[in-house]
This record gives structure tokens, sequence and C-alpha cells, in this order.
């Protein structure tokens, strides 16, 4: 009894586990056109069967070092770490595997009766080549070499680490010799195992005090956030539902997806000022699920409108310097702040915008760039006046305490 007061953490990992193969059995089972991930370099790396070795030791590696991080190491934080990573990772790969079907063709006809050419063709038959951007094979492996190398006990034996960097570097090249991945898979999952390791790793506890304020269970555990966090749901469905089924099969279940979000935007404000449920975290959690609703909303719309494709990375653009003044004024004032008008206004438009073109009847093209071209001036204009405020917080930040002069100095003076 005691040994389970003190291991409560461990619930994650099956509760986890259970999740995650159930959404993954739906992305691979679902019968929709995949698109192809393919580069020029995939073409030059040859086919080896020996790395069938080092692909198949991924299993044991990371299932060691889930059982190390769970039992042996002491260290909770260094358990969150490794188990955070994992699950961002892990969670964003799925969410890629429903918006975005993806597969390849690079598996070569395999001949000869060796026991490695065996072992890789029950690979291909239990292993579909499809669901394969990022590379869990690559991303799973750097995160668990990257929690090994962080561990004290790990980086005192200079043969332990070199055998643990030894073996990531040879699964990860296991990958596209064993023809299972391409490039493009393999260097999007470096990529956002640096993006986790920045996160967890650096800005997490180097900021703990202050997201240890928002990350409580008061701060989390509220009506408002849950709604917020349904939106996001919604925008993952509704670009899932757009990329798979496209807009004419499915525009019954676009119009209500998109109608669920835009009351999810409107009634979780209410609720939390109605019910006195205003929270740090859904300020953060409120703006976020607008900003990944309407990214979701323009790159449905980019399919479909030549504007809507050149205002697309004016978007992302602005979202890239919301973040780096958000979080600078976060970690470098005691301001707190939310979603103005402004914002709203923008999300408002975009709404409507998606309303009329992607849902409603058809109207000219004409017509219809004009009303991107209003959505894309609300966009910059709530942009611009972020910008104003973020200036200000910093502003107030940087400019120092009048201390009070004593009254006999004063007088001295």
């Amino acid at each position: 009894m005691e040994w389970l007061k003190k291991s409560k953490h461990i619930w994650i990992i099956p509760v986890y586990t259970v999740l995650y193969m159930i959404s993954f059995m739906f992305v691979e089972q679902s019968e929709v056109e995949t698109h192809l991930i393919h580069s020029l370099v995939d073409d030059r790396i040859p086919f080896c069967e020996y790395f069938i070795i080092p692909y198949v030791i991924w299993y044991f590696f990371l299932i060691g070092s889930v059982l190390y991080f769970t039992f042996f190491n002491r260290s909770n934080k260094e358990y969150y770490q490794f188990l955070g990573t994992l699950g961002v990772g892990m969670t964003i790969f799925l969410i890629i595997s429903y918006v975005y079907p993806n597969g390849q063709n690079l598996r070569p006809e395999l001949t000869g009766d060796s026991v490695f050419i065996q072992a890789v063709q029950f690979l291909y038959r239990i292993d579909t080549p499809t669901n394969i951007f990022p590379s869990m094979h690559v991303f799973n492996a750097t995160a668990a070499c990257v929690a090994l190398l962080q561990n004290r006990r790990c980086r005192k034996s200079r043969v332990c680490s070199a055998s643990i960097l030894i073996l990531t570097v040879s699964i990860i090249l296991s990958t596209m010799f064993l023809k299972q991945h391409s490039v493009a898979d393999v260097m999007t999952a470096l990529i956002l195992n640096i993006i986790c390791y920045q996160v967890f790793y650096r800005i997490i506890p180097s900021n703990q005090e202050k997201i240890g304020q928002i990350l409580t269970r008061k701060e989390i555990a509220t009506v408002p956030n849950a709604v917020s966090a349904a939106r996001l749901v919604l925008a993952v469905l509704f670009l899932g539902f757009f990329e798979r089924y496209g807009l004419e099969d499915q525009k019954t279940a676009l119009t209500v997806l998109l109608a669920a979000a835009a009351a999810t935007d409107f009634f979780d404000g209410k609720i939390a000022r109605l019910f006195h449920q205003v929270s740090r975290t859904g300020k953060i959690l409120d703006p976020v699920s607008d900003k990944i609703m309407q990214g979701a909303i323009l790159i449905c719309l980019s399919t479909q409108y030549r504007l809507a494709e050149l205002v697309l990375p004016l978007f992302f653009l602005k979202e890239c310097i919301m973040l780096v003044a958000g979080w600078k004024v976060f970690t470098c004032t005691d301001a707190e702040w939310g979603n103005q008008w402004h914002g709203k206004l923008n999300t408002a438009v975009c709404y409507a915008v998606a309303m009329i073109l992607l849902v409603g009847p058809s109207i000219p093209s004409s017509t219809a760039n004009i009303l991107i071209g209003a959505g894309a001036v609300c966009m910059m204009m709530s942009l611009f006046m972020y910008i104003d405020e973020f200036r200000v917080l910093m502003g107030r930040a940087k400019r120092p305490a009048r201390r009070k002069m004593p009254e006999r100095v004063r007088r001295e003076a």
C-alpha cells in the first residue's frame, strides 16, 4: 500500500498507452488517400537488411528507458521530463497522421532466405508503410538518449554514455537503410525532439516557479478551460475531416464543427466571468485555442483560394511574433493579460469568412478575395495593437521603481 502511494505518478503510462494505441489503430484503419513522403536523398540510400538488428533493439531500448525512469531512478523531475517529451511527440504524431494521412513507397522487393531478410519481410508484413511522418522510431530513440545522457548516474560512465549514443545513431540510420522511413521523416523527428528538449529541459526548469503557479489543479480544472480545450479538439477534427473527405462530401459535418467551435469561443469567457472561474491558465488556453482554430480554417481556405495561400504564411509569421513577445512578457513581468477585443474581432471575422466561403453558397472569386482580404486586415490590425500592448508592458517592467527620499536627506539637500 505504501508503494502504491509513492508510485501514483505511474498511472500516466498505462492510461496514455491505451489511448495512444486506440488512436493509432483508428488512423491506421482509416481508408483514405495518403500523401507520399519522398525525397531525392531516399533514392541514394541503399537497402541493408543488417540494420534490422538496431531497429528491433529499439523496442527494448525504449521500454528499458521507461522502466528505468519509472522504477529505478529517484528523480521525479527526470521522469516527467522524459514522459512529457514522449507524450508531446507521440500526440503530435497522432494529430499529423489524422489531419495529413501519409505514407511511403520506398520498400524494395526482397529476395534471399537469410535470417535478416526474413526478419525484414516479417517487419514489412506487420508494419504498414503508412503514417510515418514524423518517425516515432527516431523521435522516441532520441528522447530516450537525451533523457539518459542527462541522468547523473548514466553520465558517470563514459562507456554507458558512448553505448547509448552509438545505439541511438544506429536506430536512426536503420529507419532509412531498411526503407521504413524517408529522410524527411527522420529530420522532422529530430527537429521535433530539439523543440521538446528546449521546452522540458530548458524553458520549464528555468521558469519553474511561474509555470508552477499556472499549472495547478485549481487553475486547470475549470469548466471554461474544458470548453476552450474542446475547441482544440474541434480544430483537429475540422482540419482532419476537410483533408480526409473533402468539402462537398462533408459540408454538413464541417458546418457543425465550425459552429460548435464558434460557440465554445463565445461561451468560455461568459462562463468564466459568470461563475468567477477566470484563471491564468484560461487566459493562455483561450487565445491558443483561437489561434489553432484560425490556422485550421486558413489551411482549409488555402486549398480553395489563391489569396488565402498568401495570407497563411502571414498568419504563421504573426503567431511567431506573438509567441516570442508573449513569452518575453510572461518571463520578464508579472503582468496578466489575455485575449483583447481586437483579437476577438479577428477571430469572429475568421469564423464568418469560413462560414461563407467553406459551407455557404458559391460566391464569385472577387467577392471571396474581398472577404479574405478583410480577414487579413483584421489580423494585421490585431498584431500591431498587441505589439503596442507588449511594448507598454515591457516598458513598465524596465522602469526602475522610484524610492522615497528620507525627509532628513531632502532637508540636507
